[in-house]
């Protein structure tokens, strides 16, 4: 990635993750997969437009790697928590909820509603192994699964499962139910399903539906994945709808086993967050990262093309005397250091302590189009975006910053692809751009992406401080047959007062 501006760069990351290669939603095409697929042919009677889209993170340690495997599209590659690499796997699309765990040297792989899949490295190629069978013979795949292997070599899968409700129709219970199974033939269960956490919405707020928890009496319970840290057994699980901003992770633990003895944490919900850009913190993971550190990893709602548009964040968790797990930052939306730079203070210490400068401010563009006017680029939604006028060269967004002075240390963007159609050949593709500061006297370069050569809807980027009164972004190049717009343009920084820090 080419960026000759960055010098000296703190190393931190910035919810929603900036992700390169984001894979293309496929929502609508799954019922036509049986399993697992690579090819990327849309079905005819498919019609809703392109978009791209990522969720349901699973991150999955081994031989100094972290590597990530969320829905779409798998998989992802880091040493550092900060720069992920895309190494696509064969198949390539999980469709929605991918685990793998290792076995006998080897890797297990599946996801939902697919059958079991094996490989000798974790990133494939990875071959079919065949459907689950039940203790009665009877075939099946799982929906939502977690692939858990215990100290012991016994293996483990969770999953959703609906109970129906007597005498109410059409009603059920949900559930998260596991299984052990057969160590030389993991295909095959020897124990389940055993109920490990069954929906409580009188109990457990957090999982009522509705958009502000208000059904007392339906809720949701998904995404099983079971963690294990200083002995305990962890199940984190989501509820109660992905498509909400109330979407969230909470937590069960057992003492006993990885099937019986759960028992609801207090300090619940883990990953929790209902406005602004980042929020519905749900369906992930927690896993250990680098320096013994504690991540959650969970899926951001962003439903502007279609209902399941999402994306993906992180933060630091900890463990509490009880030995309960909770986020000492909670669920964040600014520059916050990553697990290995030498800057971090330690738990609830991660974040930089920087604040959005421009957010709700109202810019002024080069141009716009009706509807999609340039404060839609500041205010805090991933429903809305500025759209310049298509005979703009070189589209603008300035800020000024009210009557504040502001040391400015990083910024994000998050690009609208406005006309995507691989069909078309019209495809994604690196957006360049300059970020500008004015002291006061005179514009200078903050960021100089105008050579980017990365894939990257949303782009995040640490830089050497500038002392600004306004930030302006100039577009210099977009992907060919793109509309560029922008979701979100955001410069992170503190109140700069001369001669103080």
């Amino acid at each position: 990635m080419k960026n000759t501006s960055v010098k000296n760069k703190r190393h931190t990351y910035c919810n929603p993750l900036a992700i390169p290669d984001l894979p293309r939603g496929k929502d609508d095409w799954y019922p036509f997969e049986r399993g697992m697929f690579s090819h990327e042919n849309k079905p005819e009677s498919v019609t809703v437009p392109d978009y791209r889209t990522i969720s349901d993170p699973t991150v999955y340690y081994y031989d100094n790697k972290w590597y990530l495997y969320p829905s779409y599209g798998m998989a992802w590659v880091t040493e550092d928590f900060e720069t992920w690499e895309h190494v696509r796997t064969e198949p390539y699309c999980p469709k929605y909820s991918p685990c793998i765990t290792r076995w006998n040297g080897r890797f297990l792989l599946t996801s939902w509603n697919c059958p079991l899949y094996v490989g000798d490295s974790p990133t494939g190629p990875f071959t079919e192994m065949g459907p689950f069978i039940s203790r009665d013979g009877t075939p099946f795949v799982p929906c939502d699964p977690c692939l858990f292997t215990d100290d012991d070599g016994r293996i483990y899968m969770y999953a959703f499962r609906g109970v129906d409700i007597p005498g109410r129709e059409g009603e059920f219970i949900s559930t998260v139910v596991g299984y052990e199974l057969d160590r030389t033939n993991p295909v095959r269960v020897v124990n389940g399903p055993v109920t490990v956490i069954r929906q409580n919405t009188h109990a457990n707020w957090w999982e009522r539906q509705g958009g502000y928890n208000q059904d007392e009496e339906f809720g949701w319970v998904e995404g099983p994945h079971l963690l294990k840290h200083n002995g305990r057994y962890y199940m984190i699980y989501a509820s109660p709808d992905t498509c909400t901003p109330n979407y969230c992770m909470a937590v069960y633990y057992s003492d006993e086993g990885p099937l019986t003895g759960f028992v609801c944490q207090k300090k619940n919900p883990l990953t929790y967050r209902i406005e602004g850009l980042v929020k519905g913190a749900g369906h992930g993971c927690v896993e250990h990262g680098p320096g013994n550190t504690l991540w959650a990893f969970y899926t951001i709602p962003a439903r502007s093309t279609h209902e399941y548009e999402r994306r993906i964040g992180m933060d630091l968790v900890d463990v509490d005397e009880n030995g309960e797990l909770f986020c000492p930052s909670g669920v964040t939306f600014t520059p916050q250091y990553i697990p290995s730079a030498d800057t971090k203070k330690g738990a609830g210490e991660n974040s930089t302590h920087e604040l959005p400068v421009n957010t709700r401010y109202i810019p002024t563009a080069s141009s716009f189009v009706a509807g999609r006017e340039p404060h839609f680029s500041s205010d805090e939604s991933p429903l809305t975006w500025w759209q310049p006028c298509d005979d703009d060269t070189e589209p603008t967004l300035t800020f000024g910053l009210k009557q504040g002075t502001y040391r400015v240390t990083a910024s994000r963007v998050w690009w609208k692809e406005q006309g995507l159609d691989y069909a078309a050949g019209i495809v994604p593709g690196p957006f360049r751009y300059i970020i500008e500061g004015y002291n006061g006297k005179e514009w200078y370069t903050l960021l100089d992406r105008s050579d980017l050569d990365t894939d990257l809807n949303i782009d995040y980027c640490d830089f050497d401080a500038g002392i600004c009164k306004a930030v302006r972004i100039r577009i210099v190049g977009w992907p060919k047959g793109i509309t560029p717009g922008i979701v979100d343009f955001t410069v992170f920084g503190r109140r700069y007062v001369e001669g103080a820090e």
